[in-house]
């Protein structure tokens, strides 16, 4: 098993870096740009398959260190970036996603080469069940805030008659826009989700006789997923029922993220 591990871990990254190759020559050369690349499904299956080991060898998903947590959050990412490239039939920003998904790889691997030498792994328990789902959340939240990104540099190069290299090879705005909606309505699942397990964990330490302490880092990560899914709920609520441009929507989603992102570095700064 140690030896399976380790061929795929090293595996990982160099399918990533092909990816990455592959998407680039799409953007340089604008071909391919609405063709299914069954690379992501090979990849996809493959880092299915070397979590799953890793799961059967230690009991548990690589998340118990913030290197190690690196090769599921990669994997979260594939996961969602080809969900929205299913949707929307459009690979053009494929390039950016993949190389900061290699460099994720290569990271969790060099780390996960060292650990799968020794035999010793941390593992989370039933707390997997909590933090995957709030992994896939944030993943997709990030995903939605740089389409936002994108589509509000797109809309203000346009009103000034900007138009660059980036510009010209990107998706159109209005996808951008329902890329960047649809990543946060993914995320908005997961972290739905992520709070009914987080819920269940805590029923099922009462239940058990036990407790949760609420120390300052577990409340900080209750207030973070509250202010995430509170932000994703009214982008929804403004989309369909107060009928919000794209615009606004966008600027929603991308300025959720960024208060989300401070939430964190916050946490960690006062941990």
């Amino acid at each position: 098993m140690d030896m399976l591990l380790s061929i795929l871990n090293w595996l990982l990254p160099l399918i990533y870096l092909a990816l990455a190759i592959d998407y680039g020559a799409t953007f340089i050369l604008r071909q391919r740009t609405h063709v299914r690349n069954s690379g992501v499904v090979l990849a996809i299956g493959v880092h299915a398959v070397f979590l799953v080991c890793w799961g059967m060898r230690y009991g548990g998903l690589p998340l118990a260190e913030n290197v190690e947590i690196l090769s599921v959050v990669a994997f979260s990412s594939v996961v969602v970036y080809f969900a929205i490239e299913l949707i929307t039939r459009d690979r053009r920003a494929g390039l950016f996603v993949f190389l900061l998904i290699f460099l994720m790889q290569y990271t969790a691997s060099t780390f996960l080469a060292g650990e799968i030498a020794q035999g010793l792994v941390a593992t989370r328990g039933w707390g997997t069940l909590h933090v995957l789902p709030a992994v896939f959340a944030y993943t997709a939240l990030a995903f939605a805030a740089i389409y936002a990104a994108l589509y509000l540099i797109g809309q203000r190069n346009l009103k000034h008659h900007n138009f660059g290299l980036l510009f010209d090879r990107l998706p159109p705005l209005d996808l951008l826009g329902r890329m960047s909606f649809q990543a946060l309505m993914v995320g908005f699942a997961f972290m739905t989700a992520t709070m009914i397990t987080g819920g269940a964990l805590f029923h099922r330490y009462g239940s058990g006789g036990g407790t949760l302490p609420m120390e300052p880092k577990l409340l900080a990560k209750i207030i973070i997923g509250s202010a995430a899914w509170i932000i994703c709920a009214v982008d929804v609520f403004g989309k369909y029922v107060l009928k919000w441009s794209i615009a606004r929507v966008a600027s929603i989603a991308l300025a959720g993220f960024l208060i989300i992102a401070a939430l964190f570095v916050t946490s960690f700064a006062l941990s």
